[in-house]
């Protein structure tokens, strides 16, 4: 059951950050018991309860016998949640030196398995607002050197950029998968399909059947692709609501509304107050891919060391 567990602990989490850095939720409210949770997520009432007390380890909520789950966390404290926690690091070191690795040997051992290699990634997508995404999260949080490339200029016939030749792995969305498949078999590289975390969409989309829900983007085709492939089939499509930056004015977005700002229109916006005030962005990909892409990165590696 852990990793159920560990499913519905993560949307909540995300869903209580998200409400208070909106003004939705405020410290000393009450969430929804533990059995109406385990109804909204088809689980085990006692699934439920085990998610909950990880978030009270967490000091986001507290757990209380006669009166449910309370948010114990300011909007300031829930933004700057560590993703990992001292406890999470001491079980990884217990594990090692049974294995019989010293402690203080952990981190070059560490290091060697993700920076004797500097890998090349090429994100493929069809919009520059997922591109953008994609090749922020592969720099910041595993190293890679990231080149994007528009789908559009890999027709058949057309010369194929050096990005491409120069590559160690490709990476796309679901969206793209089956070409961008095609294209790893005929280039023989490996290539990763990245998703993002369930609770993160599963949120966006109870916002979206609240009401309108804005989008600020750098690419037009971004702000189609919202309504027309990716919440296409879901009950708040009519309330996705795309800017693009250039196109539609950002300050005419009602102060009230969700916001969720693409990285590539983050850059071009700087300070501005609408920055402040915006759904977090998941922080990585699911676990399945962050699991995927270090599985590429630490082989990669300690192939190379041989």
């Amino acid at each position: 059951m852990a990793p159920r567990r560990e499913e519905i602990r993560d949307a909540l989490r995300q869903r209580i950050i998200s409400g208070l850095h909106l003004g939705i939720l405020k410290p000393g409210d009450r969430l929804p018991s533990a059995r109406e949770t385990a109804v909204e997520f088809d689980a085990d009432y006692r699934v439920v309860v085990a998610a909950f007390r990880e978030l009270e380890v967490d000091g986001l909520v507290e757990v209380r016998p006669r009166s449910g789950v309370t948010i114990t966390m300011d909007a300031g404290r829930a933004k700057a949640l560590l993703p990992m926690f001292s406890g999470r690091i001491v079980d990884v070191l217990v594990e090692e030196v049974v294995a019989g690795i010293p402690a203080p040997e952990f981190p070059e051992r560490v290091r060697k398995c993700l920076e004797t290699l500097r890998l090349r990634a090429v994100c493929i997508e069809d919009n520059d607002d997922q591109i953008g995404t994609m090749c922020a999260e592969l720099e910041l949080d595993y190293g890679f050197e990231c080149a994007g490339i528009d789908i559009g200029a890999l027709r058949e016939g057309e010369p194929r950029p050096v990005e491409l030749r120069r590559a160690d792995l490709l990476v796309t969305t679901a969206f793209h998968a089956a070409e961008v498949k095609r294209l790893a078999k005929q280039l023989g590289k490996p290539h990763i399909v990245v998703t993002l975390p369930r609770g993160f969409r599963e949120e966006l989309a109870r916002l979206l059947e609240r009401g309108p829900v804005y989008f600020v983007a750098v690419d037009p085709r971004f702000g189609r692709k919202l309504t027309e492939v990716i919440y296409r089939g879901e009950r708040g499509v009519h309330n996705v609501r795309a800017v693009i930056l250039g196109q539609d004015d950002p300050d005419a977005i009602p102060r009230e509304a969700p916001v969720l700002v693409m990285r590539s229109a983050r850059q071009k916006l700087g300070d501005a107050a609408i920055t402040r005030r915006t759904v977090p962005l998941a922080r990585g990909f699911s676990k399945d891919t962050v699991r995927e892409l270090l599985t590429f990165i630490v082989e990669s590696n300690v192939a190379a060391r041989k």
